[in-house]
């Protein structure tokens, strides 16, 4: 007699080191990638993010100060265990010069952004004032529209969004955080 397996709900593959992982372990941890600027490089270092089921909240790439060496910074939520294996994996591409992972307390991380807000002739001194308040700049100014350019953490960029949402927010675009290490 043969055994019939139901490959209609297969079960979810658990990833590998994470079985020892308690549940809610994971945290935010922020990768500084050091790469060689070639033709693929961001797609072997995005590719094993993917194969290894990271749970990326941001990527942002940029000219580090080497010439020819790009910056990449990846925040991502995941266990101590996880972390590590990502890590050493990262370092095993070929045009990767350095990994280093850094947790938010060691940190210094900023992320821009750019919002568009509802801002007719009546309403534009009150949103330049909450600007204000948050250090953002007019960047852009339309007849209907006020374009802001504000920095700074992740929780001051939500509550800055919060509250323009009053006034009708029409566009943002967000670079995603980089970061340095925090010197002691």
């Amino acid at each position: 007699m043969t055994e019939q397996v139901d490959n209609r709900n297969p079960a979810i593959a658990e990833r590998a080191g994470q079985s020892d992982a308690p549940m809610g372990s994971g945290r935010s941890h922020i990768l500084v990638i050091l790469a060689n600027n070639q033709p693929g490089m961001v797609d072997r270092v995005v590719g094993v993010l993917r194969r290894r089921r990271a749970q990326a909240q941001t990527i942002s790439i940029s000219q580090s100060e080497l010439p020819n060496v790009s910056r990449i910074t990846a925040v991502v939520n995941d266990s101590e265990v996880g972390i590590e294996q990502l890590v050493e994996q990262l370092r095993k591409i070929v045009d990767v010069r350095q990994v280093v992972n850094h947790s938010t307390e060691q940190s210094v991380a900023r992320e821009l952004a750019l919002v568009k807000v509802n801002a007719a002739a009546e309403a534009r001194g009150e949103v330049i004032e909450v600007g204000n308040l948050f250090g953002a700049h007019v960047v852009d100014l339309a007849q209907e529209t006020l374009t802001l350019e504000v920095t700074g953490n992740e929780e001051k960029i939500e509550k800055f969004v919060a509250l323009l949402q009053r006034f009708g927010v029409r566009e943002i675009a967000r670079t995603g955080s980089v970061a340095m290490i925090r010197d002691m």
